[in-house]
This record gives structure tokens, sequence and C-alpha cells, in this order.
């Protein structure tokens, strides 16, 4: 499969961290079964929760803190409550209170909203960039005529995004195509820890 090409060579790049000296699992660990009972309520006992385990050490390392790009976003999902609010506050009214169980919930709702609503596809990659990027990759899929991840990146044509403002000015930026591609990737090999032992994928990743 064309994507061995790319997940192999990122995985062993991150290997000594994922695996070898066990520092995600280590920093996670304490998540996994809010995570776990919370997505899969919402999302069915057959979600492969460990994702979005991984998924909160991408957005957070699995710390509550709040975000540094500007926009006020929270928590270990850095959920966002000036574009989130609307959806997310009259069903889960405590989704910004640190380590409230609310949080967790709030962020699996959205994650189902993404993956029902948006994405035409049953690949969690996309789900996940969806969460992270908005809608410009199922954009930049449609223009490869393709959802397969290598495809849809190559026709990425984004600028960059400040990833870190202070007193009201940008500190850093970085290309949009890279962030939002390497979120997908991230959360697959940050999430590989997590995994039962024994347990495959119901859910289509890639």
């Amino acid at each position: 499969m064309r994507w061995l090409t790319w997940v192999l060579p990122l995985w062993f790049l991150l290997c000594p961290e994922v695996e070898a000296s066990g520092y995600v699992k280590n920093r996670c660990g304490f998540l996994v079964e809010d995570v776990r009972t919370s997505h899969r309520s919402i999302l069915g006992e057959d979600y492969p929760y460990w994702y979005s385990v991984g998924q909160a050490y991408a957005e957070s390392s699995c710390r509550w803190i709040a975000s540094k790009d500007g926009h006020g976003s929270v928590g270990y999902f850095q959920l966002t409550p000036k574009f989130l609010d609307y959806m997310l506050r009259p069903v889960f009214p405590d989704y910004t209170v640190p380590n409230h169980p609310h949080h967790f919930l709030a962020t699996a709702y959205f994650m189902k909203t993404l993956h029902l609503r948006q994405n035409p596809t049953d690949r969690l990659w996309i789900t996940f960039q969806l969460f992270n990027g908005g809608g410009w990759v199922l954009r930049e899929c449609r223009r490869a005529g393709s959802f397969e991840w290598e495809d849809c990146k190559s026709h990425c044509l984004r600028g960059r995004v400040c990833v870190e403002r202070r007193g009201g000015e940008c500190k850093q930026y970085k290309s949009a195509c890279d962030i939002n591609y390497n979120y997908s990737q991230k959360v697959f090999v940050y999430g590989q820890p997590f995994r039962p032992e024994g347990e495959k994928d119901e859910w289509r990743f890639w």
C-alpha cells in the first residue's frame, strides 16, 4: 500500500519517543479512560479511541493549556469557544472547565459531527484534518480526484499561518499545508502506544 512509503519512515523517526522511551504513553496515560468512555459513548463502541488520545498529545502534549494562537483555544483538545460555542455550549456547558467530563464529550461530539456531516469518506485521517484545519482538505482532495493522503497533499496550495502570537504580534509562522497534513500522521503515530494488544481498527484511518 502506498501509505507505507511515508507512514513507516515517520514511524521510525518518532519511534524512540513513542515506543522506546514510552514518553507519549507516560505523558497521556491518565487521559485514556476519559477519552475511551467519552468517545465510545458518542461515536460507538467500535471507535478506535487510541487515535483520540494521540490527538490530545498532538494538540497539547496532554496538558490543559490555553492556546498561543490568539483564538482562545482551551484544554487537552484545544477547542475554540469563539468558533464552537454555538454548537457545544448548549449541550456541554462546562466543556471549557479544566478536567470536566464535558471537555471530552464535547470533543467526541464535534468529531462525530465532522465525520458524519462533512467527511464524504470513511477515512479518519480526513476527519482529523477537518478538526485541525477546516474544509481545505476536502477541496484539495477534490482537485486531486482522490482521497489518498499523498494525492491530496500534492494539491495543497495554502499559505502560512500564525502558530504563536504574543502581544498582538505573530512570533512564528508555519506552512498551513505542512501543519494540516502532518497532523493526521502525528495522530496516527501517537495513538499507537494506546492501542490495546490485539485490537484492530474497525474504522478506516487511511
